[in-house]
């Protein structure tokens, strides 16, 4: 025989009687005889009396009220510490979509007054799985120590690389429209830019723009870029081109090709930053919507040496002040300008040959580099990193994907870590359905087991 809506009613007044059974059995003895409760009892400061049912129920000031239910007006009294209360918290937890705290205090002030009713729906809101998952975030590492790629100084620009693509730009082509992709090499010490128009996304037009990165700026000795398909098959080509192995290729030419992980942009901020840059200074000075190729070419070229014009140091405002230290003094010996000040002139200078003038001017803009741009490259970041226990091989976890609803995040178990130089771990790889993948801890949320 199915239940009825009298039978709900009646067991979840002998639920109540029993809960109020266990938590009040001297006040409810006390009342029934008509003596006064306890000193040391929770409601000593209530006005308590017994209902028809048999139940304890809160006797407020608002009785002469009409039009409400009885239970607004005689509330049925509880204790928060009692099981049976906080599975009743728990349900009108779920019931209202795991809604903020106070809207479950609010809904269950409606009918019952329960003692420290908020303390325990907060501990009942902490405890709920689906909401430490929902709100569960990710323990961000502090942050690591520069590579040796962005402080090799005295080198020629270009000797460290960051690799990155951007677009599509869209330019006219007879009568027609084609999309363009736009490579960007930086070097990680100068923050000098090259640009180099890509036709497409493959592995054939990545290392044609290699190769012409490294005809007009010459064979640097390490790339590093994320984990595009196109960088990929590049260095898939480059093991079939060189030999079984890329370090048969690195011997031979000096190149060593490093990705960040996945998924990680924020270890690539060397050359991410500059693609803003680049795009700025596009934007302003690319005025058609798709210009012909020839045009975007130029244009391309121009906002490469905007961003190349851009000061590394601080710019002094007096006229008794040094130019401020650009990526063009590294890449042509002067800036933008073509001036060659950069400060008090040496004597060793005077009289020298050209060739031996531009020896020491490359030195000064190294000494320069060393003793005003590094001390810039020293702070590091404190104040946006979360503290957290870090994770450990064998946790559960999230990993988290902007592209998708936090609900369909894929979950995994966290098989190695790889720690930094600084014994910090800021990589993981996890083991999940769809295979191992390897993501930084910022996208990983520990599950609450």
């Amino acid at each position: 025989m199915p239940l009825s809506a009298d039978d709900m009613y009646i067991a979840r007044s002998h639920i109540f009687l029993q809960a109020q059974v266990d938590s009040f059995q001297e006040e409810m003895a006390a009342i029934r005889q008509g003596l006064p409760i306890p000193l040391q009892s929770k409601l000593k400061k209530l006005h308590v009396v017994l209902g028809e049912d048999g139940l304890l129920r809160l006797s407020g000031r608002v009785g002469a009220i009409t039009g409400v239910p009885d239970a607004m007006n005689f509330p049925i009294i509880l204790d928060g510490t009692h099981q049976a209360v906080r599975l009743l918290i728990e349900h009108e937890h779920r019931r209202l979509a795991h809604g903020n705290n106070e809207t479950v205090v609010n809904e269950l002030r409606q009918e019952f007054f329960i003692l420290n009713l908020r303390s325990t729906v907060r501990s009942v809101g902490h405890r709920c799985q689906f909401c430490r998952i929902r709100k569960a975030t990710a323990v961000i590492p502090p942050m690591g120590n520069l590579p040796a790629s962005r402080l090799t100084h005295h080198c020629r620009p270009f000797t460290c690389v960051g690799l990155d693509y951007f677009g599509p730009v869209q330019v006219t082509i007879g009568r027609r429209h084609e999309k363009r992709y736009v490579a960007l090499f930086t070097c990680l010490t100068t923050r000098a830019v090259h640009l180099e128009v890509v036709h497409d996304l493959s592995t054939d037009a990545a290392i044609m723009a290699l190769r012409r990165f490294v005809a007009r700026r010459g064979t640097p000795k390490e790339i590093w870029s994320d984990n595009g398909t196109s960088f990929v098959g590049a260095t898939k080509f480059l093991r079939e081109l060189y030999g079984p192995k890329l370090n048969d290729f690195t011997v031979n030419n000096g190149i060593e090709w490093r990705f960040i992980p996945p998924s990680a942009p924020s270890m690539g901020g060397a050359w991410e930053r500059l693609v803003r840059s680049v795009k700025t200074a596009l934007k302003v000075i690319l005025k058609d919507r798709a210009p012909k190729e020839p045009i975007f070419t130029t244009l391309l070229v121009e906002a490469e040496a905007i961003v190349n014009s851009r000061p590394l140091t601080h710019v002094s405002v007096g006229q008794e002040g040094n130019e401020a230290l650009t990526p063009f003094h590294f890449l042509i010996g002067t800036s933008s300008t073509g001036n060659h000040h950069v400060g008090a002139v040496p004597q060793d200078l005077y009289g020298r040959t050209a060739w031996r003038k531009t020896v020491r001017l490359a030195d000064l803009f190294w000494q320069r580099w060393l003793k005003e741009y590094l001390p810039t490259l020293v702070p590091r970041r404190s104040g946006s990193e979360v503290e957290g226990t870090p994770l450990s091989v064998g946790d559960l976890v999230l990993i988290v994907d902007g592209n998708l609803p936090r609900g369909t995040w894929p979950r995994g178990r966290v098989k190695k870590l790889f720690p930094g130089g600084d014994n910090v771990v800021r990589v993981a790889e996890v083991s999940t359905a769809g295979g191992v993948l390897r993501r930084p801890l910022r996208k990983l949320v520990r599950l609450p087991v």
